[in-house]
């Protein structure tokens, strides 16, 4: 009489890897145990069954009517399993060295996407998930980075000043320099070329009192950032004003610069995460790494033209 209690989930796959097996000795070898082991498995699997699974004689290694009906749904169940469970590890892994980072789309655009190729090298396990923000976000923005970072949604924020919130942790990456550059060299001078600039952006603010002679005699068109800027200038001899820091990348680096006019804000453009006794190792090895690549592309800044 079959027992009432349900085959054990290890008898199972012994007998799944048994059928598929020239010998018990072979599937001893695939699972690690010993031959007598499996002999053990398969007979209480047999008796909770109530059938036999393998013919008994020991010169043939063959199953049973009710071993070959059971044998292939059995495979490819624990074969599923197998691919569930991985799944399940990737997702697990995933969720756990995935880092949220908001940044503005300049400084992922001209100086950290051609970067990233080495922080994947150096840490493979950590998958990182971009959103944009604005470099000098208004009131309002900075209200909602600071929900963002405090509820989670964000594991780090870059922005230009200072978040006022005891909740957040606030690192200081670079002082950022502004620098009037154009595409290419005319023989006009500054003042008669017009000048594409964010009239709303401290950059803007700054200049115009560090350099208040050249500032009146302007013609500015607004544009909504510096990207729009960039992009309006193309194979023109108009003006706008660009992070020093970008302007080792390649679209860039040819630009004509006039360093003699260039403006550093007074606050730095900085880094926010949540307060935490402890930071997330993944996210601790993100920032030190941007804090190096930072401080090596500083130290090898453009020269003035």
């Amino acid at each position: 009489m079959a027992s009432e209690k349900s085959p054990s989930l290890n008898a199972l796959r012994v007998f799944a890897v048994a059928a598929h097996a020239d010998s018990f000795k072979q599937a001893a070898q695939q699972l690690g145990v010993s031959q007598s082991n499996i002999t053990r498995q398969i007979q209480a699997l047999e008796e909770q069954l109530g059938t036999r699974l393998f013919q008994r004689d020991n010169r043939v290694h063959a199953l049973t009517p009710a071993g070959e009906a059971l044998a292939p749904d059995l495979l490819r169940l624990f074969k599923e399993l197998d691919r569930t469970v991985e799944r399940t590890r990737h997702i697990g892994d995933s969720e756990l060295t995935t880092l949220r980072i908001a940044l503005p789309e300049s400084l992922l655009r001209w100086w950290l996407s051609s970067r990233l190729a080495e922080f994947y090298a150096l840490y493979p396990h950590i998958q990182v998930q971009f959103n944009t923000v604005p470099l000098f976000p208004d009131a309002n923005e900075q209200a909602n980075i600071c929900a963002q970072l405090q509820h989670e949604q964000l594991d780090m924020a870059i922005h230009y000043g200072h978040l006022r919130d005891k909740a957040l942790k606030q690192v200081a990456l670079y002082t950022p320099t502004y620098v009037p550059v154009a595409p290419t060299q005319s023989d006009k001078a500054l003042a008669s070329r017009p000048w594409l600039i964010d009239v709303n952006a401290p950059y803007w603010r700054h200049f115009k009192k560090a350099q208040a002679h050249l500032a009146k005699q302007l013609k500015t068109r607004p544009v909504g950032n510096s990207n729009i800027a960039v992009d309006l200038i193309q194979g023109t001899d108009q003006i706008t004003l660009i992070d020093q820091l970008f302007l080792a990348h390649p679209q860039l680096r040819d630009y004509v610069k006039h360093t003699e006019y260039q403006v550093t804000l007074p606050e730095p453009v900085a880094l926010t995460l949540k307060q935490r006794q402890r930071q997330p190792v993944a996210l601790v090895a993100f920032v030190k790494w941007l804090e190096a690549r930072l401080a090596s592309s500083l130290a090898g800044n453009v020269r003035p033209s």
